[in-house]
This record gives C-alpha cells, structure tokens and sequence, in this order.
C-alpha cells in the first residue's frame, strides 16, 4: 500500500566551507533530514492552532507572546529529555554509552516523546508559574496541538523506516530493508512485511486532534479550564498503551511483553482521568483533600 512512497532520509546537503572542514575535521556537507523538516512542520502547525485557540478564549496578548516564549524553551527540553529517557531506557536493555555527546546526540537517533513530554511538562509548569501564566488554558491548548504535532511527525518515521511492528501478511504491511531491521528480523526474506506501527499512531494521534478539537469548540464555554487537557491525557495515554503491543523495539520489563513505556502510557491516562474528576469537583470523597473548616475569630468587645 505505501511501496510507492519510498523516500531517501536525506532531504538535502548544506555545503560546509573548507576552512571549517580543516579546522574541525568536519565532512564536505551537512545533512538535512526529511524526519527534522516533518517534525518542524508538525511543530509549527501545532503552535499556530493552540495560539489561535488561545486567541478564540480572550486571553490577552501577553499570554499569546509568552506562549511562544515558552514554546521554545518547552520543545528542546521536550527533545532532551526525551533522549535522554531513551539512553536511560536502552542501557537498561543492555546497551552501552562510551561519551557525553552518544547520549545527548538526538541526530544519532532514539527518543521517546513520553519521557520528552514529563519533562518538557515540569519545565513548562515551572515557566507559566514563574511568569504568573494561566497554566491550565496552556495545558487545554497544548494537549490537541501535541497530538496533531506527533500526528505529522510520525510520517517521518515512516521515510526513516523505524517504528514498525511484527511481520505480518496483511496487505497494509510495509517492506523495511534489511539495513533497518531490528536484529531478530535482518534473516527473514526480502519480501517480508511488517506492522505499520507509525500508520496505526498516526492516524490515531489524527483522530484525537479531531475529536479534541470538536469537543473544544462546542464546550470552550462550559468545560473548567483543565478539563480539555485531562480528555486529552486519556486518549493519548490509552492509544500508546496498546500501540506498545506492536512495538518490538521497546525495552520491556524481565521476559513479560509490558514494556517501560506501557506502563508510563497507562500512567498518564490515569493522571487524564484524575484531572478531568479533579478540576470538575467529581472526585470521590475519599480521594478529595479534605479541608478542615474554619473556626470563626472571636468578636472584639
């Protein structure tokens, strides 16, 4: 089904002068990644919607310019936490790191967005708090604009040939050269197909930016600021939690087929759904924080 739509990763090369290739031993080109320019794409599209939403909620336009100003400071630690859950994650499965710069090297590949998101999360709650922000309007915006964001990016996966799944005879199976197999799969024959693990996110991911946006429109109004962003934690939580099933590359816990990020997935789901209760008073009583009342001050005479 996607056979025709093979695409060399390499988008383009950025000449590098000669001097700068004498003085650092540097190669003649750079590159640039068709999976760099997907991503920034997603990115953008992302940013534009949650900046316009922010906009259809009449916040002011010091909230819009900041959202920028942290949007910045958000992805790249997205992307450094990110790879850095990864190594964490890998070296747990076995492998080694010989350098700083292995580990923090996002170009030599291997991330995981969930580790990227907890971290880029923390960092942005410090920001917004910091800057005296409206938190949770941020996190309703962020949350849609993440997955249509991801939604795009998983496509760049695709041309890298990377997150696919068991070989399967189905006929929306992709081909995946031998080069970027895992190494269970580098003997099976040529003609082998395999689980399009990005399709099945990607069109997920597509499904919940819809649906979000849907319920964002019609309950803008109604909905505590908060809710929109717990309705999103469920849906992306949940989705990657069975999407693991089909992800042979994950560091898994002992011999079980759980792996480490199942188990975050879940985890944030629950959070989701904890936040939609907490934020629309529909917590049981038992798990409410109990205020203690307040004793009246004595009346002076």
């Amino acid at each position: 089904m996607l056979d025709q739509l093979q695409i060399d990763r390499i988008a383009f090369q950025i000449p590098i002068p000669v001097f700068l290739q004498e003085r650092f031993d540097w190669p003649a080109t750079f590159p640039i990644f068709w999976y760099g320019i997907i991503i920034v794409i997603g990115i953008a599209l992302g940013a534009w919607w949650a900046s316009r939403e922010l906009n259809k909620r009449n916040q002011p336009q010091r909230v819009i310019d900041e959202f920028y100003n942290g949007l910045i400071l958000v992805v790249f630690a997205g992307y450094f936490f990110a790879r850095l859950t990864y190594v964490i994650l890998d070296m747990l499965d076995g492998a080694q790191y010989s350098s700083l710069w292995d580990i923090v090297n996002v170009r030599a590949g291997g991330v995981n967005i969930l580790g990227g998101f907890v971290g880029a999360a923390l960092l942005g709650w410090l920001y917004v708090r910091w800057r005296k922000l409206p938190f949770w309007q941020y996190a309703d915006v962020a949350g849609p604009a993440l997955l249509l964001a991801q939604a795009i990016g998983r496509w760049g996966n695709f041309i890298n040939q990377e997150l696919y799944g068991p070989p399967t005879t189905l006929p929306w199976g992709i081909l995946i050269s031998a080069p970027y197999r895992l190494p269970e799969y580098v003997t099976l024959p040529a003609e082998t197909r395999f689980h399009p693990t990005f399709l099945y996110e990607s069109i997920m991911l597509f499904i919940g930016f819809l649906l979000l946006a849907f319920l964002n429109g019609r309950y803008r109004e109604t909905w505590r600021p908060g809710t929109l962003f717990g309705v999103f934690l469920v849906w992306w939580g949940g989705n990657r939690a069975w999407i693991e099933l089909f992800r042979p590359d994950q560091t898994t816990i002992g011999a079980t087929f759980i792996t480490y990020s199942m188990i975050m997935s879940i985890g944030l789901a629950l959070l989701g759904a904890y936040i939609v209760l907490a934020r629309n008073g529909k917590l049981p009583e038992r798990m409410a924080s109990r205020k203690r009342p307040v004793k009246p001050k004595p009346k002076r005479s």
